[in-house]
């Protein structure tokens, strides 16, 4: 794990405690029940890392959390949701790179604004991409996948993905690009279903994440031939990065952040920061990402929001470039 960046991210946390100062403490926040609301259906890694949160900021509000999960319409649903409570904290959305960043880049018409509908409050992890295939893949390595991939234009190979202009895809597309060879999508709703066509030998490769491939590799049911991280996962410490092997500069970031209703008072946006970052400092929760091949990864509502802003300035012109669009 890297170490270093967890204790760069708690300090960055707790610099943000020193300056919040009393003025910040919103006493009359929260007065009600707090709803955690997730884009995705109950299983997935948003929806574990909101139960985890909602554990912990039960304790931390002294009022009942309860996490909503409201699938549908690409986090539409979920969004729309926010945007239909009051603007007073009660209810947060913890989303992640698709609902909080690039959908606008996805959808011709979305409903929502990601940077005028919502504010984000902080980031909390960051999972980092994992590129599998089927165990019994004639591919050792990644450059072996590569160079059959060259000699062979003619039979494109199969990637699965995530859904539509997910982490999957981007990074697909532009190893697609990179080594200039077409390659086939094959989407799913969700990495559960995309995992397990890999595993049989129906698709060729899969970009997901440590946390979510992981376990199938250490039970010997893939094989990973990269981990798409700066440094290599404790978790799987013998796979090279994608710095690594030549493929650093197209490496999608798999993340999860929280985000309020737009117009939500700035001493309840830092009060919800504050308990999202105690949260994830807690020994238990953070323990438990970590050994999940999670990286702990929080920050300010102001360093929050430029990187939302960043991450769409990125990824949206590939995606419109390579014409994805919400099925």
């Amino acid at each position: 794990m890297n170490t270093r960046r967890t204790a760069l991210s708690f300090a960055t946390g707790l610099a943000l405690l020193a300056l919040a100062g009393p003025a910040l403490a919103a006493p009359d926040f929260p007065t009600k029940p707090v709803t955690l609301v997730v884009p995705y259906a109950a299983g997935g890694p948003t929806d574990q890392l909101a139960r985890e949160l909602a554990s912990y900021l039960t304790q931390d509000f002294k009022q009942p959390v309860i996490v909503e999960n409201r699938p549908g319409g690409g986090a539409q649903v979920a969004v729309n949701m926010l945007k239909n409570a009051p603007a007073d904290g009660h209810t947060i959305l913890v989303g992640d790179v698709p609902s909080l960043s690039t959908n606008t880049g996805l959808f011709a018409k979305l409903s929502y604004d990601p940077q005028k509908d919502l504010i984000p409050v902080s980031q909390l992890t960051v999972a980092p991409g994992l590129f599998v295939v089927p165990n019994n893949s004639p591919f050792k390595t990644l450059q072996d996948l590569v160079n059959h991939a060259k000699a062979h234009p003619q039979k494109p190979l199969s990637y699965a993905s995530q859904g539509v202009g997910s982490g999957g895809q981007l990074f697909s597309v532009l190893l697609s690009k990179k080594i200039g060879v077409p390659m086939n999508h094959v989407p799913y709703r969700g990495s559960a279903p995309g995992l397990v066509d890999v595993m049989s030998g129906q698709v060729d490769f899969f970009y997901d994440t440590v946390p979510s491939a992981g376990n199938y590799v250490l039970s010997g049911k893939m094989r990973a031939l990269a981990v798409g991280e700066d440094k290599r996962s404790t978790v799987l410490p013998q796979v090279p990065t994608l710095a690594e092997l030549g493929y650093g500069d197209i490496v999608p970031t798999f993340w999860y952040g929280v985000a309020v209703k737009a117009g939500t008072p700035a001493p309840v946006v830092q009060r919800i920061a504050q308990a999202a970052h105690a949260g994830m400092r807690d020994p238990k929760v953070a323990e438990k990402f970590l050994s999940q091949g999670l990286l702990i990864k929080t920050s300010s509502p102001e360093e929050f929001s430029r990187y939302t802003r960043e991450e769409a300035k990125r990824w949206v012109p590939i995606m419109k470039d390579a014409g994805m669009k919400a099925e």
